[in-house]
């Protein structure tokens, strides 16, 4: 299942749906080899290109409010997703065990941790928590990846939340991020705990322009660099009339949450704009596709994977969790080319630039995560 329209048929939007459904927007086949176009692109100059406006008539700007009103819109579609599935099972008044797993690739936010918070239900962070939660009728397990750590020899913590959850008595929701899912796919344990899981369906053109247009209304028109039309333009069908948006959503691999940040990383405006105008508009393309840096390929490659599987981490806690030993200074360069970003000294995904990473590791021959 695909969601392709806010509002326009009876179900829900949007609406979860089981693991190993998700409708990718291209086959790996295809986005390993768009991804490859692109780079090649990058070292090729192919003169003036014909766009409806000129690039050097552009500045890229941030706007906080703009952004701010996008994300608390799409968070809450994801919420209420989550309502419809979990809300009627976790309160329900039963002495009956009964627990779920819901997956997702990497995200900014703590969906699951939001969502439980909402709706006053204990979290589960740490294996000592499980004793002040004993009597609790249900709990959120929002992260299994915490408990993850790719090593045989540190593998007791993630057995010990097992046990813990296969005595609990309660009802369980545990989160999981795909790509750690996939690792934790060889332990039977996970499948007859906790099921086959749910997912975030893909969100197409429409599902996109409906999270854009709720959070901006009329205060800004999002023009297209190569159409020089409005990206919510429609005909007479009701169809998007510009393909920008499908070319996000296929860009964005189908997650909103990345494709949000892609628009905001290719958002300008026209430094010559008549600023007497009363209608605002912002001209927003596709950014470009991040390179890996061809010094320490194959490290770089094996710290990334450790990072998608693992989740945000202490940098040095990589140093234990790699296959090799990891150059100094890899976690910078990462955050210079744009795969990574540091703060505090922890680790994480650039969420902007997932899908790059993920047809990097696909060309690499890398186990991929699934949806």
């Amino acid at each position: 299942m695909q969601v392709t329209s806010a509002g326009k048929s009876d179900e829900s939007f949007p609406k979860l749906i089981q693991f190993g459904k998700y409708a990718w927007p291209k086959t790996e086949a295809q986005q390993t080899l768009v991804h490859l176009v692109e780079k090649i692109k990058l070292g090729i100059s192919f003169g003036s290109q014909e766009d409806a406006i000129d690039a050097d008539t552009l500045k890229a700007v941030s706007d906080s409010a703009f952004e701010i009103a996008i994300r608390e819109q799409l968070c809450a579609k994801l919420l209420a997703a989550l309502d419809q599935e979990y809300c009627t099972w976790a309160k329900t008044e039963t002495n009956k065990r009964s627990q779920r797993i819901f997956i997702h690739p990497p995200m900014e936010i703590d969906i699951l941790t939001e969502w439980a918070s909402r709706q006053d239900l204990p979290v589960v962070s740490s294996i000592s928590r499980f004793s002040e939660v004993a009597a609790a009728p249900c709990i959120v397990v929002p992260k299994l990846e915490r408990f993850l750590s790719r090593r045989q020899d540190r593998m007791p913590e993630l057995f010990d939340l097992l046990s813990k959850l296969a005595c609990y008595q309660g009802r369980i929701l545990v989160g999981c991020n795909s790509w750690a899912m996939r690792f934790l796919e060889q332990f039977e344990d996970i499948r007859l705990l906790l099921g086959p899981g749910q997912v975030f369906p893909a969100f197409g053109a429409d599902a996109l322009a409906g999270i854009l247009e709720a959070a901006v209304g009329d205060s800004v028109t999002l023009m297209s660099v190569s159409s020089g039309d409005s990206v919510f333009k429609r005909d007479d069908e009701g169809a998007l009339c510009d393909p920008f948006l499908q070319e996000l959503a296929d860009s964005s691999l189908g997650h909103p949450w990345v494709a949000i940040e892609m628009l905001f990383q290719g958002l300008a405006e026209a430094t010559d704009e008549d600023r007497a105008t009363t209608d605002k508009r912002s001209w927003v393309q596709l950014p470009s596709a991040c390179s890996l840096p061809n010094t320490g390929r194959d490290a770089i490659l094996f710290a990334l994977h450790s990072l998608l599987i693992h989740g945000p981490r202490k940098i040095e806690d990589f140093d234990g969790l790699v296959p090799m030993r990891l150059p100094k200074g890899i976690w910078a360069e990462l955050d210079r080319n744009g795969f990574v970003d540091l703060k505090d000294g922890y680790v994480s995904c650039a969420i902007r630039n997932y899908p790059d990473i993920r047809r990097e590791l696909s060309a690499a021959g890398f186990n991929l995560d699934r949806l």
